[in-house]
C-alpha cells in the first residue's frame, strides 16, 4: 500500500473512532466506496481514484454534528474555513454531510454559518441499506451499494448543474460507469440471468448491466428520490442534454458522438429498468 493509500485508509478509520466514540452513526457515501464496497470483485474496470471520503452523517441537529466535527478538530484534522462540510488531514479531504428529518426536512440541508442549500433526498434510504466494508479491507464502518451511489450521484449531477458547477461533469461521467459496468464482474451472472426476469426482455448484453441498475435503483429509491430519477432521466435522454454534454466533454468530434450515443442506449435501458421495478 503506498503512503498516500494508507494514509486514506487511516483518516477513514479515524473518523470511524470518533463517531463510534460519540455514538454517531456514520457511512461512507463518496467515489472511496468503490476501493471499500464488497460488491466489486474481479472483472470491473478500474473506477477512478480518488483521496476524498465523504461520509452521511446521521444526526437530529447541528449541536450534535458540531461534536463529532469538534471530535475531528481535537485529533489533528484541519477544518475548511470556506467549506463548512470539509476538514483535512494530511493529503486526505473529508466530506461530513449530515442528513436526517429533523436536521434536513424535505431533503434540503441549510449550512448555519454560509446559508449554503445542499440536497441530501436519497441520504435516508441509501444509508440504511449500506453494506458492511469488504473483509479484506478490516474497515469498522458500512459503505454505500452501488446502486445508492448512483442514486446520490443522480441527484447531485442535478444539483450541481443548477448551481453551474463544473463538477456536475464529474458526477455523469461517475453514472456512465455504472450504467456501462453494473454486474460485470468476471463471476458475475447477473446480465445472462436477466433474460428469464418476469415481463423483461433485454436481449442486448452490453446495456443490461444498466437495465440491473435501473431495476437496483428503482427498488431502492424513496418516491421523493425517485421523482428525481425521473427528471433526470427526461432531460438527459436527448442527444445533446446537459448529461450527454458532460460525457462528450474534452473529446473530438467523432469521439464525443459516439459517447452521445452509447451514453443515450445505456440511458434508455436504464430507464426500462427504473419503470419495470416495484420499490
Amino acid at each position: 500500500m503506498c503512503p498516500v493509500e494508507s494514509e486514506l485508509k487511516e483518516t477513514v478509520q479515524e473518523v470511524c473512532s470518533a463517531a463510534e466514540k460519540l455514538e454517531i452513526r456514520v457511512v461512507l457515501v463518496g467515489a472511496l466506496m468503490a476501493q471499500f464496497t464488497p460488491e466489486i470483485g474481479s472483472g470491473y474496470p478500474k473506477f477512478r481514484g480518488t483521496n476524498d471520503a465523504d461520509f452521511g452523517v446521521s444526526v437530529h441537529d447541528w449541536e450534535t454534528f458540531k461534536k463529532l466535527h469538534g471530535e475531528l478538530i481535537a485529533r489533528g484534522f484541519k477544518a475548511n474555513p470556506k467549506i463548512e462540510h470539509r476538514l483535512c488531514r494530511g493529503a486526505t479531504m473529508v466530506d461530513l454531510i449530515p442528513y436526517g428529518a429533523q436536521i434536513a426536512p424535505y431533503g434540503k440541508l441549510t449550512w448555519p454559518e454560509s446559508g449554503f442549500e445542499m440536497t441530501v433526498t436519497g441520504f435516508d434510504e441509501v444509508c440504511a441499506a449500506a453494506r458492511k466494508a469488504g473483509k479484506s479491507n478490516d474497515l469498522p464502518l458500512p459503505v454505500i451499494t452501488v446502486p445508492g451511489f448512483v442514486l446520490l450521484k443522480i441527484v447531485a449531477f442535478l444539483d450541481r448543474r443548477a448551481r453551474q458547477d463544473p463538477k456536475h461533469r464529474d458526477d455523469a461521467k461517475d453514472i456512465e460507469y455504472w450504467l456501462r459496468n453494473f454486474a460485470s464482474g468476471t463471476n458475475d451472472a447477473r446480465r445472462f440471468d436477466l433474460a428469464g426476469h418476469s415481463g423483461l426482455h433485454h436481449p442486448d448484453y452490453e446495456t443490461a448491466g444498466a437495465t440491473l441498475l435501473g431495476l437496483e435503483v428503482r427498488r431502492l429509491a424513496s418516491p421523493e428520490a425517485s421523482v428525481y430519477v425521473e427528471r433526470f432521466t427526461k432531460e438527459s435522454e436527448d442527444l445533446y442534454s446537459a448529461f450527454m454534454d458532460a460525457l462528450a466533454f474534452g473529446q473530438f468530434e467523432d469521439a464525443a458522438n459516439k459517447k452521445r450515443r452509447d451514453g443515450r442506449a445505456l440511458l434508455i435501458a436504464f430507464v426500462e429498468g427504473f419503470l419495470h421495478a416495484h420499490p
